[in-house]
């Protein structure tokens, strides 16, 4: 995995973990929890051990018999559990088991685990794979099977197992796995990345969340991974198991109402609308300002800081002044390696004694086409320092401790503050006007809003923290901030940049302007005033943090679960809209016009399955002809109905001469292509808008089941077709192999080549496609 990729999953993590604590697991229910009855679990004292490479090493050191003595569940008990739960362990061999003290996971509260590692060899191939099982309680917290060695029994559609009988299964492995939640309730959550399309194996993904004292907990998730014939192939679960404070607050939820109502208010920004996975527009709009979705502690009233700062409105920002030294941009041919070095080191950011340890050209994920040096130095203690350079504009996009910041770095030897805050304010805005271009025009100061109590006792040792704005016209732009932080001294301790900078200049510019007043949207976006309990974690959010920190609490949430993402209100249109909308499951109706049709049945399921989409008016007009991009588009949405395939990456740019960026048929070949089904070619045109005949359905077909070489060879040494009217058939091995396999029939002997097919002949013909999966040597869906 390149450094690219290892920075962006890690801070995709971050804000995952951040991020999480806002919104938690308050997502709508899909099915009913099954009762509580479940029996508790008996363990197995006769397990046996496989080994790989020899028996499972009892420990030796005196650490690790100390553990065993504290241990209530042997490696055999933790062993032979894990198979009896997981039946498909059968086939796998334990290669290693280790008893640890664990804190890897989230929430980070240290367990005593065994931490068993698993191997299936099949010739020269070997897959490895791991679980977890708590040694006081027996929870199993995690383990999941390779998906190499899983797709030799894939499960297809129509599965034996349908998503409801799925949950069940899920929450009684659930139950099964996890003695110590027999008391608590656990309710269904929306499930991400189920498979539930035509083609492909089935796969059902869920996640539970759990109630403690009747209230939900909003920091810890259960996933379980169920296949469509019913086998679960993982459990992931991240559960706090320390006591819960009171469920009774000291104060009413009439006294957090007002409290929400007397802070409430709304800023003007600049807004990034996400389309699902698809377009982005930017809009003029208000959005409620950050106090709104944090948290109040249930037994003291305040504010429980989830965040950076709570900043909101004008009076929140101050200017960044010039200074003698402001940043110039690099000019002439790129930067080499040495001279993006020396840059980093003229801040006086590289530790005395770190040497160059790796240095490495590569594509910026910051902006498209972007190219950066990313550099890394060790010292003699193997500390590490990172930058990552623009080798076009000088810019030192990123300092950080390997690309990771506070609160989570919690590096010990952060220099203790040696001025005073008046002094690092100046400091921070003096190095904030050295390292980014146009920072006085472009950027504001965020104040730390005093609205949001620090919870920190003492800040002797915590880096000084800056956060800017980035501003068009004097309004904040959403998204776009950077953090600085620095050293007791005054000296740079981290550089974080946005996690992605565009160049939104111009796409500012088309924004219309604001036509709402901001005591609109006050009204607007105001709530009910309803407010809910919960349970919540705060402080020592990152790993091995500090237990002192961390903090279980009853709190208060205003809001309601109906409301799927953050809100905001279009300025100019006075419309509410989703910031980034996590899209409704689909409830079609079967379409109007089928009813009593000889295809009900099939393109109902279609209709199901989001492979056919009814129109505006509830229409599927079974009877119209398809074109060639119709016929391409239901198999494309068999494989992946998700509508906005590929436009967070791929470039715009033309697939054929008929299949344009602004084609209705451009996401259908950009997975087609993807999946080299077809081979771009922007010089010829495709035929999207043909109509689909019987004979070009048949090479279509020839050509998603991949035996189109099957298909060359058959061409001349092919005898007679079953048909009258052979002579009319062009494509003979393509006609030949799909009535083979039955996907196309003779029509009273003829064949019909030139006939044009409508939806319901191809309902007819996706459906009899999808019975061959799992029987064709290749899979259908990629």
């Amino acid at each position: 995995m390149n450094d690219k990729r290892v920075s962006r999953l890690r801070k995709a993590g971050m804000l995952t973990v951040a991020g999480s604590l806002g919104v938690g697991l308050l997502l709508p229910g899909m099915t009913n929890a099954a009762n509580d009855s479940t029996p508790a679990y008996r363990f197995q004292e006769d397990a046996k051990i496989v080994s790989g490479s020899g028996p499972v090493q009892p420990a030796e050191s005196l650490d690790s018999a100390m553990l065993e003595k504290e241990a209530k569940i042997t490696k055999e008990q933790a062993i032979g559990r894990l198979r009896e739960l997981f039946p498909d362990l059968k086939n796998a061999e334990v290669s290693s088991a280790s008893l640890g003290e664990s804190t890897v996971r989230y929430p980070p509260v240290p367990r005593l685990v065994w931490t068993i590692s698993w191997s299936v060899t099949k010739g020269n191939s070997t897959s490895s794979f791991h679980s977890e099982v708590d040694a006081r309680t027996g929870d199993v917290w995690s383990t999941s099977f390779p998906g190499a060695w899983l797709k030799e029994e894939e499960s297809f559609y129509p599965p034996a197992v349908n998503q409801e009988k799925a949950a069940q299964i899920a929450l009684e492995l659930v139950k099964k796995a996890i003695p110590s939640l027999q008391n608590d309730t656990l309710e269904p959550s929306l499930s991400y990345g189920s498979q539930s399309a035509l083609f492909g194996s089935v796969l059902y993904d869920f996640s539970f969340r759990r109630k403690v004292n009747g209230l939900f907990v909003d920091f810890e998730g259960i996933n379980v991974q169920v296949r469509g014939d019913g086998r679960v192939t993982g459990l992931n679960a991240s559960l706090h198991k320390s006591s819960y404070p009171s469920p009774t607050p000291k104060i009413s939820e009439r006294e957090v109402a007002a409290k929400y109502k007397k802070d409430f208010t709304v800023d003007l920004q600049y807004v990034k609308i996400q389309n699902g996975s698809g377009s982005k527009d930017w809009i003029l709009g208000y959005v409620r300002n950050p106090l709104f979705y944090a948290p109040v502690d249930a037994q003291t009233g305040e504010y429980v800081s989830q965040g950076l700062y709570a900043a909101y409105g004008t009076s929140a920002y101050e200017d960044v002044p010039r200074t003698g030294a402001s940043f110039k941009v690099h000019t002439g041919g790129p930067l080499s390696a040495e001279q993006a070095e020396e840059l980093v080191k003229a801040t006086g950011y590289v530790p005395e004694g770190s040497k160059l340890a790796q240095k490495s050209e590569q594509e910026g994920w910051r902006t498209p086409g972007q190219v950066v040096w990313s550099l890394n130095w060790k010292d003699e203690n193997g500390h590490g320092t990172h930058a990552i350079v623009d080798t076009r504009t000088g810019q030192i996009l990123e300092l950080s401790e390997n690309g990771i910041y506070p609160p989570w770095n919690r590096n010990p030897n952060v220099k203790p503050r040696s001025i005073t805050s008046e002094s690092a304010d100046a400091k921070a805005l003096q190095w904030f006007d050295e390292l980014v271009p146009q920072a006085s025009e472009n950027w504001k100061l965020v104040k730390n809003n005093s609205a949001v109590k620090d919870n920190v006792s003492s800040k002797k040792n915590e880096p000084f923290t800056y956060q800017f704005q980035r501003v068009y016209n004097g309004i904040p732009v959403q998204d776009q901030q950077i953090i600085l932080h620095l050293n007791g001294d005054g000296s740079l301790y981290t550089l974080q940049l946005p996690y992605e900078q565009e160049a939104i200049e111009e796409a500012l510019k088309a924004v219309k302007p604001a036509a709402v007043t901001k005591e609109e949207a006050l009204k607007r976006l105001q709530t009910d005033g309803r407010v809910s309990l919960f349970y919540t974690m705060n402080g020592a959010f990152y790993t091995g943090g500090d237990d002192k920190e961390r903090k279980l609490l009853l709190v208060y949430r205003q809001g309601s679960e109906a409301e799927s993402a953050p809100q905001v209100l279009d300025a100019a249109s006075g419309k509410l809209r989703d910031l980034r909308p996590i899209p409704a499951a689909p409830t079609p109706s079967e379409g109007k016009d089928i009813t009593g049709h000889w295809a009900q049945k099939e393109l109902a399921e279609l209709v199901r399955l989001q492979v056919l989409v009814p129109d505006a008016d509830g229409n599927l007009n079974p009877d119209a002809v398809l074109t060639y991009g119709d016929w391409l588009t239901m198999f494309a949405r068999g494989i992946r109905p998700d509508p906005y395939y590929g436009e967070n990456y791929r470039k715009v740019e033309a697939l054929y001469a008929d299949v344009q960026p602004r084609s209705p048929y451009y996401r259908t070949v950009s997975l087609l292509t993807d999946i080299n089904r077809l081979q771009p070619d922007p010089d010829r045109k495709l035929g999207v808008d043909e109509p689909l005949t019987r004979e070009k359905l048949a090479s279509a077909l020839v050509n998603e089941l991949r035996y189109e070489k099957l298909s060359s060879l058959l061409d001349k040494p092919l005898g007679k077709l079953a048909v009258t009217d052979e002579g009319r058939v062009t494509k003979k091995a393509d006609v030949f192999l799909v009535m083979k396999l039955g996907l196309l029939q003779d029509i009273g002997g003829e064949f019909r080549p030139e006939d044009a097919v409508t939806r319901a002949q191809a309902a007819i013909v996706l459906m009899r496609m999808a019975g061959l999966q799992g029987k064709t040597d290749q899979p259908i869906s990629y």
